[in-house]
């Protein structure tokens, strides 16, 4: 069995001000001084949960006790047939407030990562982690598969900036209806996906007549140089379809409204 002193050295530097070590039951094994003192505080069991083996990362917790403030780190360390919880304790400032600016940092990057910088919409490296994930396990699903009609001619007659005013005029339109079960994503170029969850097919179309409105009113504000054209497709599937082929059928929509507004060009 590993010796606790060695797990101490493993895991922790000089600016560690107090090592707890829980088991699998919430059992205390270890304690130093300091951690007596925080184990004093009402519900230090809430910052010290038992060990658990689907923790993959370290849990970090602000925590107020003995009138001090502390950084609470906490982690789960196999050891032989059973798995620790080693807790550790800082009450230094500059940790403290270098720990908040590394969380903010991560944040920003984490932001970065699932948003598409020029709209800020959700980027489609977000669509696929949910297609894969939620999407999957949703009771009903709407698919609204967007392409704006007029890009490439609007890019050829007035230049990239006019065409780039017709993405941000397509984002606008989609900002409006975004909502906690409403995710709209730009996956490239002119290309645009709202997924509706939990919502009945009623309501989707609703949604659809409310984006579309939406969009008119931006064409109409007197600022607009070029109106933003979009041909949408919409599938609607429910627990166990298949979201490959109700992403398909959206997309076949799509491409039908796409070929009828051409035709009344």
């Amino acid at each position: 069995m590993t010796n606790i002193n060695d797990l101490i050295l493993r895991f922790f530097r000089d600016d560690v001000k107090g090592i707890l070590i829980t088991d699998e039951k919430g059992e205390i094994i270890y304690e130093d001084e300091k951690t007596r003192e925080i184990r004093d505080f009402p519900n230090w069991r809430s910052y010290c949960p038992p060990a658990d083996e689907e923790q993959k990362n370290e849990a970090w917790e602000l925590l107020n006790a003995g009138g001090k403030s502390y950084l609470a780190v906490t982690t789960s360390v196999p050891d032989g047939n059973r798995l620790l919880q080693i807790h550790y304790f800082m009450e230094n400032s500059e940790f403290v407030s270098l720990y908040r600016g590394i969380t903010e940092y991560t944040r920003m990057l984490r932001d970065e990562q699932e948003h598409d910088s020029m709209t800020g919409l959700f980027n489609k490296s977000k669509f696929l982690a949910m297609k894969s994930s939620l999407f999957t396990r949703v009771d009903t699903i709407a698919i609204l598969n967007m392409d704006i009609n007029n890009l490439k001619e609007t890019n050829d007659a007035l230049g990239h900036d006019a065409g780039d005013r017709l993405i941000l005029l397509a984002a606008s339109s989609l900002h409006r209806i975004e909502a906690r079960n409403v995710m709209p994503f730009r996956l490239g170029g002119d290309e645009f996906l709202v997924a509706a969850l939990h919502m009945s097919e009623k309501q989707a179309e609703d949604l659809r007549r409310e984006w579309e409105a939406g969009l008119r009113e931006l064409n109409a504000a007197e600022d607009v140089e070029v109106p933003c054209h979009i041909a949408c497709g919409m599938s609607y599937g429910t627990r166990g379809d298949n979201l490959d082929e109700l992403l398909e059928l959206a997309d076949r929509r799509m491409y039908e409204e796409k070929k009828a507004w051409k035709q009344r060009m």
